[in-house]
């Protein structure tokens, strides 16, 4: 990437450098993508992953396959996929007691649809102390939202 920048900050009207970049730039978020689901799909290598992992060599082919199926979709003039944050309940040590959410989530809906409307969702953030508090602007009278880090 930083080598496609130089030359593209070299000769900035160079439709060839242009290429380079956008070309270089593409490569390397496909390569960041396939190494990310890798692990995603839980094919990390021992060190991250436990003894089912897989070994450096293995890790890297690995890869080299996914990268190859993300590069051919590209050249079909498909996108390589969005990533998403993976779901943490598959994340090693994170013990979440389910029936106590489920038993927290029956709590607020009120209505036994599945779902919390806002007035269920309003009452489950004061709950539990997460709703975001307003904070004084420079105006007495004005109020702004202060969202919390979550």
């Amino acid at each position: 990437n930083h080598a496609a920048n130089l030359q593209l900050e070299q000769n900035p009207t160079s439709a060839e450098a242009k290429e380079t970049h956008e070309r270089v730039h593409s490569f390397t978020l496909t390569l960041r993508r396939a190494l990310h689901n890798t692990f995603r799909y839980g094919q990390g290598t021992r060190d991250m992953a436990g003894p089912s992992g897989f070994t450096t060599e293995d890790f890297i082919d690995k890869v080299a396959w996914r990268l190859e199926r993300y590069l051919a979709r590209q050249d079909d003039a498909f996108p390589p996929p969005n990533l998403t944050e993976p779901d943490r309940l598959y994340r090693r040590n994170y013990k979440v007691d389910q029936e106590a959410i489920a038993e927290l989530f029956s709590k607020y809906d009120k209505d036994g649809d599945g779902f919390l409307g806002y007035e269920e969702f309003s009452k489950l953030l004061i709950k539990m102390n997460l709703a975001p508090q307003q904070a004084k602007g420079n105006d007495e009278n004005e109020a702004t939202a202060k969202v919390p880090d979550v």
